[in-house]
């Protein structure tokens, strides 16, 4: 008589088994990376299948995997040691300069795959073997790189100071590329403050500056992100023109990882006109060549798409996936993303599936400190989904939420809406009795 196969592992009761070491992580990554949704409980409506815990593991796929993951993190870390073997030398020699690059190098390589605070320990070592130095090039990389960091982490007030201290030298020390660099910065961080007028000024700002440097890598992120304003405050004329100098400026500068920022932007801009069919071959065309967070982000984007074409099941399948590279190349801040997309499909079916994803997103973006306007998305969509299951009240109270947050940062656009919606919620008055 055969043995029967053993129930199907969760991924949260395989964690368990793990010990809690930095020397696991791989093991851990792949756990979750290689998890599938248990087939037995997809038409469950409990929700319980949704988290990643409740997803069960495949052991042969786990073991292919890991190998794979320590592969790469051998080959990182024999890269790390000869970057850092490198600086010591050139210390040694005396060429400070050329040890702090080497060193950012390095904590870019940690940056990339999201250890923040590794990344930042290595960026302030190379801070302090510039200090000194008369030439300031490298000591205000190095505060940009900070200023970087502690932006992906949420320390919006932090990395203002190590951007604004890169600004003030570059300045000083006439350096205009750096001060371009740093206008894109701090633009950025007007932005993430919901300060928008303010960073168009930086973005603007930087342009002008860049103007007279016949650089076009340092001016189509400005294009970029100018042309992401207009779309937001609704001049979808405008962010077209802006995206298409964008692209004339990163034809220009050849640098290989412009074209899928143009990529992303393009499809957005063509979901902003209600073309979903459109910005579906455009992020597929993206995918191609799309790893790590791009990969993320098209995915996401093209869920966005295939939801808007009413293709629910594809959609989620997206969304699954990107929930896979977020867990293995440790984007936890980008599985918000991912939670709003599979919210806004269980608001699409009605399903109360959906609040899992939101409070999912809700506890991601309280624990990393993430900007107000993130989480007022998230209030936003959280609030339509208890409309979409005929429960007003709560739904109200999020929607008031999210209007407040967008109150306070001025976002026109999105807080029309919400007031919008909030505005059918209005019991209708009874006309007033007419006097005889």
């Amino acid at each position: 008589m055969s043995k029967s196969l053993p129930p199907h592992l969760l991924v949260e009761r395989a964690l368990a088994l793990v010990p809690d070491y930095e020397e696991f992580l791989p093991l851990s990554d792949a756990l979750i990376g290689s998890s599938r949704v248990d087939v037995d409980k997809v038409w469950a409506r409990s929700g319980a299948y949704a988290t990643v815990g409740k997803r069960v593991v495949d052991p042969a796929r786990v073991e292919e995997l890991v190998r794979v993951l320590l592969d790469r993190g051998q080959q990182r870390l024999r890269e790390m040691f000869d970057l850092v073997l490198g600086a010591i030398r050139e210390q040694q020699a005396g060429n400070s300069d050329t040890a702090a690059q080497m060193l950012v190098r390095a904590g870019e390589m940690e940056e990339a795959a999201r250890r923040l605070d590794k990344a930042e320990r290595i960026y302030r070592m190379a801070l302090g073997i510039t200090q000194d130095l008369r030439e300031k090039q490298m000591h205000v990389l190095a505060l940009r790189r900070l200023g970087r960091t502690a932006r992906t982490a949420g320390r919006l007030d932090e990395a203002w100071n190590w951007y604004e201290q890169s600004w003030q030298l570059a300045v000083d020390g006439m350096d205009v590329e750096g001060q371009v660099i740093a206008c894109q910065g701090l633009g950025n961080l007007c932005d993430d403050r919901g300060e928008r007028d303010r960073a168009r000024t930086w973005w603007e700002k930087g342009l002008e500056m860049a103007a007279g440097l016949h650089q076009p890598a340092l001016e189509w992120p400005l294009y970029i992100n100018l042309s992401v304003l207009a779309m937001l405050e609704g001049d979808l004329a405008e962010s077209e023109r802006l995206l298409d100098v964008a692209r004339e400026r990163m034809e220009q500068s050849g640098a290989p990882d412009a074209r899928m920022y143009w990529l992303n932007n393009r499809g957005l801009l063509l979901l902003e006109h209600g073309d979903s069919a459109a910005a579906e071959a455009v992020f597929r065309q993206a995918l191609e060549r799309a790893e790590g967070h791009w990969e993320l982000t098209m995915r996401v984007n093209l869920g966005e798409a295939l939801r808007g074409q009413g293709r629910l099941l594809e959609a989620e399948d997206e969304a699954r996936r990107a929930e896979e590279v977020a867990i293995v190349h440790r984007l936890v801040p980008d599985l918000i993303d991912v939670y709003n997309l599979l919210g806004s499909i269980a608001r699409d079916r009605c399903d109360e599936e959906g609040f899992v994803f939101y409070e999912q997103a809700l506890r991601v973006c309280h624990e990393r400190a993430l900007p107000r306007k993130t989480e007022a998305a998230i209030l936003n969509g959280y609030g339509q989904l208890h409309l979409a299951c005929e429960r007003p009240d709560e739904g109200r109270g999020y929607l008031e939420a999210a209007r407040d947050v967008y109150r306070a940062l001025g976002f026109a656009r999105e807080l029309g809406r919400v007031e919008e919606h909030l505005t059918k919620l209005e019991p209708e008055r009874e006309p007033e009795p007419e006097l005889v």
